[in-house]
């Protein structure tokens, strides 16, 4: 009976214990070819790879669903018609942020009126009567927002998937006994043509897009240290971009 009341994500969960187990017992047993292993490491190993697994899930999940709703949700204009705030606090330094959300207003394409609040909270704090683009279906709870915000957060979960994944797929390897030296070689060459730009392109995109909000006056609550730090790592990370770029370049044309 106790199997029965048992939801899908509660046997997704099991799975993810088992296979995490299963995989710190063949990685511990790699590394010893003795065969002594301890519980301790078993249990260690384990969390770390259940970890692993779990926020690649709901990365993969929350970027899936996206691209899904990207590709599939009717796109409306909306116009923000109210702003409502909470208060988010940072457990580490104990300090409160002030968070805004949208409720926006559009007409279907039948002709019907529709309200409703976007998915995105942001510490910017929108204009009223400002134009949103948002994908919509009736009876959604929430409108799936289209907007620079929304694309900085969803580039830094690919990044972060992409990293984890990759750690995720060389502890399969690794634990089923395989040759790594070719998936180090090509971690290697992801890090270096793909996550180092992405990481900085992300960086240099989530601190001009703060930049912009500041001057566009959608933040005006942010310092003025707050707006010198991002001008001045913009400028950096905008040179360090044109030179990594360029020693890739160079990389590329020895190998050949």
């Amino acid at each position: 009976m106790i199997l029965l009341r048992i939801t899908g994500y509660g046997w997704v969960a099991i799975a993810f214990v088992v296979l995490s187990v299963l995989m710190a017992v063949k990685i511990l047993k790699r590394n010893n070819r003795n065969g002594n292993i301890g519980c301790i490491s078993i249990g260690y190993v384990s969390l770390v790879v259940f970890c692993l697994l779990s926020l690649s899930s709901v990365l993969g999940g929350f970027l899936g669903e996206f691209v899904i709703n990207s590709f599939t949700l009717p796109r409306y204009k909306g116009k923000v018609v109210s702003i409502s705030s909470y208060q988010s606090r940072d457990s580490k330094t104990n300090r409160t942020t002030t968070m805004y959300k949208s409720t926006v207003a559009f007409t279907l394409k039948n002709g019907r009126p529709v309200e409703v609040e976007t998915d995105v909270s942001s510490s910017g704090k929108r204009e009223i009567g400002e134009v949103v683009t948002v994908g919509y279906e009736p009876g959604m709870d929430r409108a799936e927002e289209f907007s620079g915000g929304k694309y900085l957060l969803i580039g830094g979960a690919a990044v972060m998937l992409l990293v984890m994944g990759y750690f995720v797929v060389g502890g399969i390897l690794y634990s089923m006994n395989l040759t790594m030296e070719w998936y180090f070689a090509l971690g290697m060459k992801l890090l270096l043509y793909f996550i180092l730009p992405l990481g900085m392109l992300f960086m240099f995109g989530a601190l001009g897009y703060a930049l912009v909000q500041y001057f566009m006056g959608l933040r005006p609550d942010m310092p003025g240290w707050a707006v010198a730090v991002c001008g001045f790592f913009c400028l950096v990370l905008f040179f360090a971009m044109i030179g990594y770029v360029r020693m890739l370049g160079e990389r590329t044309q020895g190998i050949r």
